[in-house]
């Protein structure tokens, strides 16, 4: 019988949605048929891996250092096949700046941004003249500290606040109009959802709160841009294995473009990526063995 590792936890602001998502995981290996064992990201963990010697490790990790590259260097250095993406992909997307750079390099929209990495950079901000405006942390996820800003004062107040907390922050143009969102995984593209929320933003309170947000597939033509799109970027950043990628639709410019793209999707039975595979005709079972 093969033998998994479910690593979950650990110390970002998202670790109880990787408790959660390591929890649905590991059940559903349970029932595919295999000895599962699931880790805390801490200390001792290299011993406790060892003791247990498994065939594939499932890191269900949300922030750093498990979705940075972090813990996949480590267990590549321990010698242990890993379900994902590897360290380069990982640190790619985790930060993204970079990950915009390379999109944009590529031709694929993404919003108008600039990057501050330091209190001395506040000038570059001081520029900045498009309103509303987006600031939030260039790393991590579920749009922890994400916020919207409505002029000049309140945009440098809030990138003093996030540098006090992230190494470096994003002051991004935002993007009026539909949000989407579409999953990739074993080599194939799902449905994409149109994420419809009961506020303004689709923030870590609407995504983590039952009933603050509505989620329809997508259909017709707009269906098929969104899975080119993203097909586009998966190709970019040269992910082979799985992602989630968010995106706006500028109905003023009929254009989409690409928020940000996530390595290690949330992995509840009601997270975006298992519900794309339901549409699809999978169970989330199936999704799961898709993914190893």
């Amino acid at each position: 019988m093969k033998r998994i590792a479910v690593i979950y936890g650990g110390t970002s602001p998202e670790a109880n949605i990787s408790r959660k998502s390591a929890r649905a995981v590991s059940k559903a290996l349970k029932n595919l048929g295999y000895l599962v064992k699931e880790f805390e990201l801490e200390k001792g963990l290299v011993t406790k891996l060892a003791e247990f010697s498994p065939d594939l490790v499932f890191p269900i990790l949300h922030g750093s250092p498990g979705e940075d590259g972090t813990v996949q260097g480590f267990l590549e250095c321990l010698g242990l096949p890993y379900v994902g993406e590897g360290v380069k992909v990982s640190a790619l997307c985790m930060d993204k700046d970079w990950a915009k750079r390379l999109l944009e390099t590529f031709g694929i929209n993404t919003p108008r941004w600039v990057a501050i990495k330091d209190k001395k950079e506040l000038p570059a901000v001081e520029k900045w003249n498009s309103f509303p405006a987006v600031v939030k942390p260039a790393t991590g996820g579920s749009s922890v500290g994400l916020r919207v800003v409505n002029n000049l004062s309140e945009l440098k107040s809030s990138v003093i606040e996030i540098l006090n907390l992230s190494e470096k922050v994003l002051v991004e143009e935002f993007i009026e109009g539909r949000e989407f969102t579409c999953g990739f995984a074993g080599g194939r593209i799902f449905t994409p959802l149109e994420i419809i929320p009961k506020k303004s933003l689709y923030d870590f309170e609407t995504k983590y709160t039952e009933g603050l947000a509505e989620f329809k597939p997508v259909k017709g033509e707009l269906r098929e841009e969104v899975k080119s799109l993203t097909a586009k970027v998966v190709k970019a950043l040269e992910i082979k294995k799985l992602c989630r990628v968010d995106f706006r639709y500028d109905s003023s410019k009929e254009r989409l473009f690409v928020l940000e793209v996530n390595t290690i999707p949330g992995m509840t039975e009601t997270s975006l990526l298992p519900l794309m595979a339901k549409i699809d005709g999978l169970t989330f079972e199936e999704l799961i063995e898709l993914i190893l």
